[in-house]
């Protein structure tokens, strides 16, 4: 192939190395990384309360209830016109499922909706990144789905919801059916009815037709049903504040209430995060993965922390996150961040938790990428500005 004068641009978080990683990859990692702190935070439910449909139950009343809390007059209308709903339109429960399938889309949740009409919704999942977590989310995203069908219905249920397919149950595919109760005789359901067979029979979309990437990756911008269009930088903007709000801030209003104190909480919530940071690089060639991703040259020995500060830095730029270099040395790595940045993401939710788990996780997970000699700490968490730093520590209560 010809080399070419001029190529056409295009938008790129830059690693430190002058590395770029284009935006739809640094947006697939966002995604996935989310995802993977949300699975950490049920691997700490499952410890404090060990009875699926004890635990199952608590967060999907706490997921409906807080979607519920936002209903109103003005939300409503709000609502109809930011997805562009006529005025002509019954206002009732179907109209729940332009926000939900919006919220599937932004979130790279590829699939289609298999039916749209007034007695009946089918939408189908091909990819769910969050599809490491586990049933308890599959079962609380169904109680924030019905919510989203009774706030666009006044605030009364009428619809049956189920969750006939889970890719976190081992499917091939998520389905979500919602049927009108009305119409279909269906009794109300509880929180744990929701994973039942709807009366319809579904449609499965053949392997061969199905995609791996939503509608804002495969052209560049999301279209609902009236034809509101979003783009991939509005929605990238969208995961990376309300991404963390569904599947970390509502799953932590109930988790932290669990223990019968604040310390056995942090315990326990420290050692899920260390542990999946040990095994983050366990494996000798996630070293050579992560050099390649970084574009780390190789007059970078093996042992510098510059690779995890590096890490650390392109990860917080992937979830657009700003941040600075106060030091980048064989010796020491120090990066800058505000505070309210770093675990206000969700601007209305903010989040210690998330300074607490990720210090716990690149503390340990430096100690497979880089070296056991080196740590990571965070300093000024309860101050404006944060400083994550990567550097030597000894210390003989190590974990």
């Amino acid at each position: 192939m010809a080399l070419h004068d001029k190529l056409d641009s295009h938008k790129a978080v830059e690693t430190v190395w002058r590395k770029p990683i284009p935006e739809k990859d640094a947006y697939r990692y966002a995604v996935r990384e989310i995802a993977a702190f949300c699975s950490n935070i049920f691997q700490v439910m499952r410890i404090l309360e060990p009875d699926f449909d004890t635990r199952t139950e608590a967060i999907c009343e706490m997921s409906y209830n807080l979607n519920m809390g936002v209903s109103g007059e003005e939300y409503l209308n709000t609502f109809y016109d930011d997805w562009n709903i006529p005025e002509f339109c019954e206002k009732s429960a179907w109209l729940g499922a332009i926000f939900g399938d919006y919220g599937d889309e932004a979130e790279n949740m590829a699939g289609r909706v298999i039916q749209f009409t007034k007695d009946r919704v089918e939408k189908e999942l091909d990819t769910c990144p969050w599809d490491i977590v586990g049933a308890e989310l599959c079962n609380m995203t169904t109680a924030m789905f019905t919510a989203n069908f009774d706030l666009a219905n006044g605030g009364e249920n009428d619809v049956s919801l189920n969750m006939c397919e889970a890719r976190g149950c081992g499917d091939r595919h998520c389905r979500v059916v919602a049927e009108r109760r009305s119409a279909f005789g269906l009794p109300k359901q509880g929180f744990l009815d929701h994973m039942g067979t709807p009366v319809m029979p579904v449609h499965d979309t053949p392997e061969e037709r199905t995609v791996k990437d939503g509608q804002i990756l495969r052209n560049g911008q999301y279209s609902n049903a009236f034809g509101e269009e979003h783009s991939l930088e509005y929605d990238y903007r969208w995961l990376c504040e309300f991404g963390w709000a569904w599947c970390v801030a509502f799953p932590l209003a109930v988790i932290r209430d669990l223990p019968d104190d604040e310390e056995e909480f942090l315990r326990i919530f420290r050692i899920i995060f260390s542990t999946a940071g040990k095994n983050l690089f366990m494996e000798p060639f996630t070293k050579r993965a992560v050099r390649d991703w970084l574009g780390v040259p190789d007059s970078i020995g093996e042992n510098d922390p510059r690779i995890m500060g590096a890490y650390i830095k392109t990860l917080m730029d992937c979830q657009l996150v700003p941040s600075e270099f106060d030091a980048f040395t064989k010796d020491e790595v120090r990066i800058k961040v505000k505070t309210d940045d770093f675990n206000g993401r969700f601007e209305m939710a903010p989040m210690d938790e998330l300074a607490i788990g990720y210090e716990a996780l690149w503390h340990n997970a430096v100690k497979t990428l880089v070296s056991a000699e080196w740590s990571c700490w965070f300093e000024g968490m309860d101050d404006e500005d944060m400083t994550i730093v990567v550097a030597r520590k000894i210390d003989k209560h190590m974990i």
